[in-house]
């Protein structure tokens, strides 16, 4: 079904598909693993950056 302009955009929630896309290559990890998946393999697959690597730190408010 075609939306109000003859488009299907409005269904489509591009956070949403980043994080589908995002619990499916933890699966296809999961299901490949001989056993649990460790932390770090779960952060590097998810993205996360650890603490100190690149980050900065919080801004101090002003006096």
């Amino acid at each position: 079904m075609a939306g109000p302009q003859g488009s299907d955009d409005y269904l489509t929630d591009g956070d949403l598909q980043f994080e589908i896309e995002l619990v499916g290559e933890l699966v296809v990890a999961a299901t490949s693993s001989d056993g649990p998946l460790s932390q770090d393999e779960i952060d590097r697959l998810l993205g996360v950056v650890p603490s100190g690597a690149g980050a900065r730190p919080p801004a101090t408010p002003a006096p």
